[in-house]
């Protein structure tokens, strides 16, 4: 899907044009592409409260709790797709040392992730489940 390089422009030129393309399907709802070495989050679109987690932050002038960031949240939701996907690989590994992980699907009732491993990024694709 994006062609390895070492330029750090190329590179953000390949994630941008990467992105352009998922975000074009009339079905996507939100991209978030993830950096496969660090887990943090290169680029997103869309409606990303897709990328929300369920955990909520204790507000330290309120003490009641409340929502957490985007930027937290997105963060978040990219360190459990990286170790998702860390696993993911692990395991195909160790069944098969021949052959990569290429795309993970999972289904909720409110959405649909389809992520992408490749070499230098994890591409996340959120599609809103109809009734």
């Amino acid at each position: 899907m994006v062609a390895l390089n070492s330029d750090p422009n190329n590179e953000s030129a390949a994630v941008t044009e990467a992105m352009r393309r998922l975000s074009s399907k009339s079905t996507v709802i939100a991209t978030l592409a993830i950096d496969r070495k660090t887990s943090s989050v290169l680029a997103s679109s869309g409606q990303t409260d897709a990328f929300k987690t369920s955990k909520v932050t204790n507000t330290p002038a309120m003490g009641s709790p409340t929502e957490t960031t985007l930027p937290s949240e997105a963060s978040e939701f990219a360190t459990m797709i990286w170790n998702y996907v860390t696993n993911t690989s692990k395991m195909v590994m160790e069944v098969d040392e021949e052959d990569d992980l290429k795309l993970l699907r999972i289904r909720t009732k409110r959405y649909e992730l389809v992520i992408v491993p490749e070499n230098n990024f994890i591409f996340v694709v959120a599609h809103e489940v109809r009734p």
